[in-house]
């Protein structure tokens, strides 16, 4: 392991423990305001927070494996840890999620339970500056990691954060409506917010299950991505060779695999000239895509 990838490793580990730390101090927090104020919606994020603390322990723990280098037991490394990794994760977090929502539901039907609201609104505006000063802590570590696992991290911080927002804005409500309404909607109120913000977060867990799948079954990567090394492989290529090119590329974690077959007018390739093609394509796609293999074949 050379000294590039072991600060990636350390820089990695060092933002999921940003993460972890603060996921720790939320589930906390959140505990005990959930019991002290029976608010279903502070219960959501403390249920959905110990989950997402869960994973990012599994995954400080697994983050040395995705560096291994590949080997003839191992052609693809360890790259697909990730990716079942994250399938695990999703699923998990769609699962709480899903079962929050039916318990809200549940709850509405018996009548609801009414709340001290002004508590709740003064501890969602607090989590709420905690949770960006982690989120813009985490953007910055993560700008030259591409990592799919912080990548993921962050996403929870800005669901924790806009959550955090709009939940202490929802509870304001109490104190500046009064009307008839409002009164009769009250015992209402907090589980209606925590059905919203669940049905708000729930296509982001199944978006990270669908994205792992992809991975897992080595199928191509977004269209956007496979368009953008075509552009970059052209620019590099037309320099070298005069025939067809045919691009067949897979996407397993991070790690981004690059087979470019293509054909030539004559019937001498020059061995050196393919090198250097290499050399410089691997060079223009790391600009972009950092972690990647990337090879030329002729036909």
């Amino acid at each position: 392991m050379n000294k590039g990838e072991s600060k990636r490793i350390k820089t990695e580990k060092q933002a999921l423990m940003v993460s972890m730390y603060g996921s720790l101090f939320f589930v906390i927090a959140e505990s005990i305001m959930a019991i002290a104020s029976s608010s279903q919606s502070i219960l959501l994020d403390a249920v959905y927070g110990s989950a997402d603390l869960l994973m990012v322990v599994i995954s400080i723990w697994i983050i040395p494996l995705l560096y291994r280098p590949t080997t003839e037991k191992h052609p693809f490394g360890f790259s697909q840890v990730e990716s079942i990794f994250i399938v695990i994760k999703g699923s998990m977090l769609t699962a709480v999620t899903v079962g929050l929502m039916l318990a809200n539901i549940q709850i509405i039907l018996r009548g609801g339970n009414r709340l001290n609201f002004t508590s709740v609104a003064i501890f969602e505006v607090a989590a709420a500056i905690i949770s960006l000063g982690i989120l813009f802590s985490m953007i910055r570590l993560n700008k030259s990691l591409n990592s799919p696992m912080v990548k993921t991290e962050i996403s929870a911080w800005i669901i924790d954060s806009v959550a955090s927002i709009g939940l202490a804005i929802a509870f304001i409500l109490p104190a500046i409506i009064h009307t008839d309404w409002m009164t009769d909607f009250e015992p209402y109120l907090d589980q209606t917010i925590a059905i919203v913000l669940a049905a708000t977060i729930l296509p982001i867990p199944i978006k990270t299950v669908l994205h792992g799948l992809r991975d897992i079954f080595l199928l191509a990567p977004e269209e956007e991505t496979v368009s953008r090394i075509k552009e970059i492989g052209q620019g590099v290529l037309e320099r070298y060779l005069t025939g067809q090119a045919v691009y067949d590329i897979i996407k397993t974690g991070r790690k981004l695999w690059i087979s470019i077959y293509f054909t030539s007018q004559n019937d001498m390739i020059s061995i050196s000239e393919i090198k250097q093609a290499q050399k410089e394509l691997e060079m223009e796609l790391k600009k972009e895509f950092p972690d990647l293999y990337v090879e030329l074949i002729p036909e």
